[in-house]
């Protein structure tokens, strides 16, 4: 083929390639805000800027053991979480002759027994309900249902746990208001009957002595109670609480322990923070705490002491609430909000001073605007500039033009 007949075959496609290379160019040029300048831009914005720092954290509260003076099968008269009053009795406990493991086995149906008897005594229906509120919790025990699902996807077990109850009291429930209470009433007793023949007669009664306090069965008691106890915590050194978490790594529970006593309603969460951010706290403030292993659970905590020693600094927080869903796990991670700064986004590549003066500049009008800021936050390429209506110094204003990049800038400069 010859020039001019390759010319002419292909001449009207090149053509039309390369118009629609010069529009790509074009329109990704305008997108990014690239020009034959070199300038680059993008509208300001605003953004919550939150500075972390985590480690573990020792849960320290007052509490008490119950033990019982003989080893026995444990029966709660009241459930765990549950308010109870000095001198209230508290836990059966029935005296056997099993070994440990037949023993625990023992306990273990025993537990799962009363477990089964609660939720079909908490099924019963209240005096006038009718069909009607029966489809309601039918209702209701399906969209326990779906949770249990999402929980399961999710890998929440304890929340598998307490939705489950929930699921089988409002099936129950319904039950019964759609006639089949007389099956249930003979599953129940049937489950009494059972539990009866498993512990015997003549128990031993435990009883709260000291002080009114919340009650927690057995399979909370850790071992730590004792060695991790509020009365610790004046003058802790670095040198005491390693050696308290020595102590409480070889700690183990009695086995006539039958559950525990908790008083009053303060608790504490000491933590060993690097000295680097030791800086950033301050006595007597509050901090949000994160507890990533408690689903996310946040907590303010204040700061009751703050002890420098080294790379570290030993910090005592406390806390007068705790979340009915919060699992007092004795030792678990926490994640700690330093400060939150509210305000513009900035790249360092924008930041530069006039005059002495620390700013940015803006597209505006077809130039170079210098904008003066206040610098909230500094972060690793970035900071956090306070807002017009926060600051009287900033006269960046949200939807600017920021020239993040741009060659031989200066103020006023006006681009084509």
């Amino acid at each position: 083929m010859t020039r001019s007949a390759f010319l002419k075959k292909y001449l009207l496609k090149f053509a039309v390639t390369l118009a629609m290379l010069g529009l790509i160019v074009y329109t990704f040029g305008h997108a990014f805000g690239i020009s034959s300048t070199g300038l680059i831009t993008d509208p300001v914005h605003t953004v919550t800027d939150r500075q972390i720092t985590s480690g573990e954290a020792y849960l320290f509260r007052d509490e008490s053991v119950l033990v019982s003076p003989v080893k026995g099968l444990s029966d709660p008269l009241i459930e765990s979480g549950e308010r109870a009053g000095k001198n209230l009795p508290v836990v059966n406990v029935y005296q056997t002759t099993l070994a440990d493991e037949e023993l625990s086995a023992a306990q273990h149906t025993l537990n799962r027994l009363n477990a089964a008897i609660s939720v079909l005594e908490s099924g019963e229906p209240q005096r006038g309900e009718t069909l009607l509120d029966a489809e309601n919790y039918r209702a209701e025990a399906t969209a326990s249902y779906h949770a249990i699902c999402q929980s399961v996807k999710r890998g929440d077990i304890e929340s598998i746990l307490s939705l489950e109850e929930e699921l089988l009291v409002d099936l129950n429930r319904y039950l019964r208001l759609t006639g089949k209470q007389e099956e249930q009433t003979a599953v129940l007793e049937a489950l009494r009957v059972q539990k009866a023949a498993l512990v015997g007669s003549s128990p031993l009664t435990v009883t709260n002595t000291l002080s009114s306090g919340v009650f927690y069965g057995s399979d909370y008691v850790d071992g730590y109670e004792r060695i991790f106890s509020p009365s610790v915590l004046e003058g802790l050194t670095a040198e005491r609480f390693a050696a308290l978490k020595l102590e409480g790594a070889r700690a183990e529970s009695s086995d006539t322990a039958v559950g525990k006593m908790v008083y009053g309603y303060s608790w504490y969460a000491v933590m060993e923070l690097s000295a680097a951010v030791a800086p950033s706290f301050r006595m007597g403030d509050t901090y949000s705490v994160t507890f990533p292993e408690n689903k996310d659970i946040v907590i303010d905590l204040t700061l009751e002491s703050l002890q420098m020693g080294g790379d570290t600094a030993l910090a005592v927080f406390r806390s007068d609430t705790t979340p009915s869903e919060f699992l007092f796990y004795r030792i678990q991670t926490a994640e700690i909000t330093i400060c939150e700064s509210e305000g513009f986004y900035v790249p360092s590549t924008a930041l530069h001073t006039q005059n002495g003066v620390e700013g940015v500049d803006v597209f505006e009008k077809s130039m170079a605007v210098f904008r003066r800021i206040d610098v909230l936050y500094r972060g690793e390429g970035y900071c956090i500039v306070a807002r017009p209506e926060d600051s009287d110094l900033t006269e960046l204003r949200l939807n600017d033009l920021l020239i993040t990049s741009a060659q031989d800038l200066y103020d006023g400069k006006v681009y084509q």
